[in-house]
């Protein structure tokens, strides 16, 4: 398999951005569509051998009898041209989550934090990034992202808590039942605010601290605004 050339990658970018932004009905370019699919296919490889150091990663720092969740995932190729459009200023050979994988660590944040240490020790670690309860996404969304280079590509880490992750879950589950994309910030006001909320209180947990007095009013006004949605089949 040959390696596609970096311009040649920004320029599919490039256009395929423009076509998704345009008019439904224009025709997908076909050979800038072939490019994203042959630089799609590069990934896998360093993915997967990220993944499997991230498992030893893992066990070496989890809990005794612990069963920690490693796995990883390929963006599929829709969902790499809608976040180009979202990002106008994103170049395609950038971006940093084609490859993905992802830690679910039992032990919470002192766990992540070990394991954190253990990927900068040893890996090029090319970006950090870690939504806290103090400086969460705009969604309510927290773990800490690290991007590694592997074989010259990018590949982001996902370390979360089993809370972080019981949520991110939960609005995935809704955003493909409902047809939305909340983690991108889109769907009913309503609904997001409950989702922030609901992420705030996890983090709370999580940090074993005591939310502001009137935290649980405000969240249950907010569960009850979002009941509908919740409740729609």
């Amino acid at each position: 398999m040959f390696e596609v050339s970096k311009s040649a990658v920004d320029r599919a970018g490039t256009a395929l951005r423009n076509w998704w932004d345009v008019e439904e009905g224009e025709q997908l370019p076909r050979e800038h569509a072939e490019t994203l699919f042959a630089f799609r296919a590069e990934f896998p490889g360093p993915m997967k051998k990220v993944t499997v150091g991230l498992r030893q990663f893992v066990l070496r720092e989890c809990e005794p009898n612990a069963i920690p969740t490693v796995g990883q995932r390929l963006k599929r190729a829709p969902q790499m041209v809608e976040k180009l459009s979202r990002h106008p200023k994103m170049k395609l050979s950038r971006m940093q989550d084609i490859g993905g994988c992802r830690a679910i660590l039992l032990g919470g944040h002192d766990e992540v934090a070990r394991v954190a240490r253990r990927i900068e020790r040893n890996w090029i670690v090319k970006h950090r990034k870690h939504y806290t309860l103090e400086a969460p996404a705009e969604s309510g969304y927290r773990a800490l992202h690290i991007v590694v280079e592997r074989d010259t590509r990018l590949i982001e880490i996902q370390l979360r808590t089993p809370r972080q992750h019981e949520w991110a879950e939960a609005i995935e589950r809704t955003d493909k039942r409902l047809g939305l994309n909340m983690k991108s910030g889109d769907g009913p006001m309503v609904l997001l605010e409950y989702f922030r909320l609901a992420a705030d209180g996890l983090a709370y947990e999580d940090s074993d601290e005591t939310p502001p007095p009137d935290f649980m009013r405000h969240f249950e006004k907010a569960r009850g605004r979002a009941r509908p949605y919740l409740e729609r089949s």
